[in-house]
């Protein structure tokens, strides 16, 4: 498992997400507590929205991406976390068969995701382009095209 995560996630990506992560076990943050089982990460990065430093996390045995924004200047005490968990009332661990989270891009004041979606029920596989809004006080809810 690890050996995927070196061959999609270039090292010194990996350092800036370990950097970031390092000091969370032992600090105080605002947001809840959430320990990150590093040996499951299948994709990870981190990078600069709107004077914050925020990272997106995707873990092989959990069906939600988990979003975080940090203080530059403070890795360890991460100021918001988000657990994208549904899209348009739809939950990735009910209502989905699959969930695949293919291409992640930061830009200026949103993250944007290609998802692929197979249903649980009756339904055809898609593929989406969705966006989650960053602001420096809040991460947004998953918005996908249609």
């Amino acid at each position: 498992m690890f050996t995927r995560v070196w061959k999609r996630v270039p090292l010194t990506t990996l350092w800036l997400v370990f950097y970031a992560a390092s000091p969370l076990s032992g600090s105080t943050a605002k947001a809840s507590e959430h320990r990150i089982d590093y040996s499951k990460v299948t994709k990870a990065d981190i990078g600069i929205v709107q004077e914050r430093a925020v990272r997106y996390v995707v873990i092989a045995d959990n069906p939600c991406l988990t979003v975080q924004s940090f203080r530059l200047g403070h890795p360890g005490e991460y100021h918001r976390e988000k657990f994208i968990c549904s899209v348009g009332g739809a939950r990735f661990d009910h209502d989905f068969a699959l969930v695949d989270f293919k291409a992640l891009r930061f830009q200026d004041d949103r993250l944007d995701v290609e998802i692929e979606f197979i249903p649980s029920r009756r339904g055809r596989k898609a593929v989406r382009w969705c966006s989650i809004a960053l602001q420096p006080d809040s991460i947004g809810d998953l918005v996908c095209n249609r």
